[in-house]
Order: structure tokens, then sequence, then C-alpha cells
């Protein structure tokens, strides 16, 4: 029997402990009237991170393989034009206050259902304010971006609190053509990990979302590119598309897992590609 390093999310740097009084914190992520912003995960999201704040409404990305226009109710044209949240900054301090006061200890996400670094961030700089106000009330920050370098500015926010931040990017093509295809607006996959790179050269924690897997060979070789600066990969596989069925899971689960614990890494794989 191989001997994996799959570890639970629990387990990790970022300890993702149940809090029972968090509770109160379970938002729909499509309303814009909400009264909080940090809320519970649900699903497959919580697999990933139990407690999140999206800052935007839509993300300008466009992604083709986004499940986050359908999961907010909107259409794909009218997401990809993002707009901030009513009142944000105010509500996510009153949320972390709150969450302080509780003794919160799991990180808080940033984002699921956005990008904290989408092209509007880079005027609005919500993300920068946001991070302040986690690290302020002792809160801990993940970041999980597609925006490369713009993500680079908050570095000093991120690497001045080690122990409350840590930085992930979502990697799926090594083929540059087929990125700009279906990533259209997001960071080239070379800008992403060199910003992993800096990261990781400043001493924040970092992580690897390979999820979507487009096609197995550029997830393994996004393993190839990354493991020497990267902390932690968190493995998943592609959903509601036609490309998935083009992907033998069973091997690649396989392989992912033989690479990772070639290269001494410590990673989770979900439990949607774990099935297989």
């Amino acid at each position: 029997m191989t001997t994996t390093r799959q570890i639970n999310i629990s387990e990790s740097e970022f300890p993702a402990r149940a809090s029972s009084s968090s509770n109160h914190f379970i938002r729909s992520w499509e309303a814009n009237n909400v009264t909080s912003i940090i809320y519970e995960t649900r699903g497959r999201a919580k697999e990933y991170c139990e407690l999140a704040a999206n800052l935007y409404r839509g993300c300008d990305h466009c992604c083709t393989y986004c499940y986050a226009p359908s999961a907010t109710f909107q259409k794909r044209e009218n997401f990809c034009n993002p707009s901030v949240r009513n009142d944000v900054l105010k509500k996510l301090e009153l949320d972390a206050v709150t969450l302080k006061n509780r003794g919160e200890s799991r990180s808080i996400l940033l984002s699921f259902t956005t990008d904290p670094y989408c092209h509007l961030d880079v005027t609005e700089k919500l993300t920068r304010e946001a991070i302040r106000i986690l690290h302020e009330n002792g809160l801990k920050v993940s970041i999980l971006t597609k925006g490369g370098s713009r993500s680079e500015r908050d570095f000093d926010l991120l690497s001045s609190k080690p122990l409350l931040s840590e930085y992930g990017a979502t990697l799926v093509f090594t083929d540059e053509n087929l990125r700009s295809k279906i990533e259209p607006f997001a960071a080239r996959t070379e800008e992403r990990i060199e910003s992993l790179k800096k990261a990781h050269e400043l001493g924040i924690s970092t992580y690897v979302s390979l999820e979507p897997v487009w096609t197995a060979e550029q997830s393994l070789e996004l393993v190839d590119m990354t493991y020497e600066f990267v902390d932690f990969y968190k493995v998943g596989k592609l959903n509601y598309n036609r490309q998935q069925k083009n992907v033998d899971w069973k091997q690649f689960k396989r392989d992912i897992i033989s690479k990772l614990n070639c290269y001494n890494k410590n990673f989770y794989i979900k439990k949607d590609l774990n099935n297989f």
C-alpha cells in the first residue's frame, strides 16, 4: 500500500476547527444586502476553508469554467462586470470584531465567488483594507487568486503577520495559448508562479490550488514547476464541464499523489477526486 502525505485541512498550518458559535455567519452568496460579509462555506467549498468573504460581486477574469455565475444566480455577462458590495468594509469590520470576541481561530478565505485581486481591486483596493481589518482583529487570512503581480501590492501586510497569513494561487494551464482562451483576463500562469515564489521568499506560507484540472499532464507539470517554493497543494478535478470526460481521473489521482510524495510535499485530495 502506498503511503501518502495527504493531510486534513485541519492539520495544516491554517487550522479549520469547527466552531458552533460561527453558525450565525451562514449567508447566501448572491444577496447584495447581506448583513454579514464573512460566511460559513458549504459543500465542496468547505474542504478548502470553513470561513470566507467575497468583497466584490462578480469577477472580471471571466474564466469559462467558473461555477460562480450559476452559484450566485447571475448571467455570465453580468458576473464578468463586477461591483463592490454595499458597505462591504463596514460589514466586514463588524464581522471581524464579532469573530475576535468569540475567539475564532479558523482562517478566512479571500475569496470563493470572486477574486480578491480582480482588475477592479486595482482601483478599489478593498482587499488591502480587508487584510488590515482581519489582522487587526487577530484573524487569519488565506488568499486565493489568479491575479498574479496585482496581489504583490499586499505582500508587505501578509509578510508582517506570517502566523496570520497564507497566499495561494490557482494554477490550471502550462499552455499559455489555451489559458488565454479559458482564463482570458486572469494573469498568465508564469506570472502567478512568480508571485508564489516572491511570497515564499518573504516568508509567507504558500499553497497551490490545482483545481480545476483541465488536463492531467498540465497539472502534473505545474507541480514540477512550483514544488521548491510551494508549501501545500490542494488538488481537485473538473466538474460541470464536457472536458472532464477527457481525463482519466483514477490514473490522475495515482500520478499526482505519487509526484507529490516524491517531492515530499503536503497535500489534500478533494473528495470528488478521492472517490476515484
